[in-house]
């Protein structure tokens, strides 16, 4: 896949490192011209001193050509612009927005004239926060966050000491709004479980629930057996 990053911050700079991580081709549109000469010194990639929103910019970065564009720098309406012109150029283009302001955010989403120019709105600022309050309110879990569903994906730990430890699935009592999407026995060998399935005796358990599950969830998993010494 051939993407084009525009901004070559924190996350515009992640982002580009785990796409070429994963083999990807990424070109970056950096307006800082120091901070452009310091990026071509860390990715493998193209990196091109310029206005993302200038038409010859995207041209000169292949933008007829990429499979994605994603604007990631903290300036809400310069991003939006990029994408208008990423997909007024190139139709058939993936564009993802960033955006830092979540009024901006939700005007972006809801106004149907601004919709068609991009395919995906993500917002770090609000993520991180969702993240970090849902990390307060139900601590001990590797999360993964949906807060436009209002659900996350959380990992668990198993082992002997836990009561569900070797347990089938339909004795755990799970509350309604949670599913069980698989499970590790201790060599890392996946099960996609039913209610039949047996935990094993060590290892790990991924859940997708709704956020008002956790807690019950947590209580379960973390209880331990009776004659555990923790």
């Amino acid at each position: 896949m051939f993407v084009i990053i525009m901004g070559a911050g924190r996350v515009g700079f992640l982002v580009a490192k785990m796409l070429e991580g994963e083999g990807h081709d990424v070109t970056i549109i950096e307006q800082d011209k120091e901070v452009a000469n310091e990026l071509a010194n860390l990715i493998n990639g193209l990196v091109i001193n310029g206005d993302a929103t200038n038409q010859s910019v995207l041209e000169e970065a292949n933008i007829k050509q990429a499979d994605a564009f994603a604007a990631l720098t903290g300036q809400d309406d310069a991003n939006l612009l990029a994408c208008i012109l990423a997909k007024h150029l190139n139709p058939k283009i993936t564009t993802i927005l960033r955006v830092s302001n979540i009024k901006n955010k939700k005007v972006f989403e809801q106004v149907a004239d601004l919709k068609r120019y991009f395919d995906y709105v993500v917002s770090p600022e609000e993520m991180a926060a969702h993240y970090i309050f849902r990390s307060i309110v139900t601590p001990g879990f590797d999360r993964v966050m949906l807060p436009k569903e209002g659900a996350e994906i959380v990992q668990f730990e198993i082992n002997d000491e836990n009561e569900i430890s070797e347990k089938l699935v339909k004795e755990l009592g799970l509350p309604k709004d949670s599913l069980i999407m698989a499970v590790y026995d201790e060599k890392g060998n996946l099960t996609i479980p039913s209610g039949e399935t047996k935990l094993p005796k060590k290892g790990q358990i991924i859940i997708f629930a709704r956020d008002s599950a956790l807690e019950e969830i947590k209580k379960i998993f973390e209880k331990k057996r009776k004659n555990s010494s923790l």
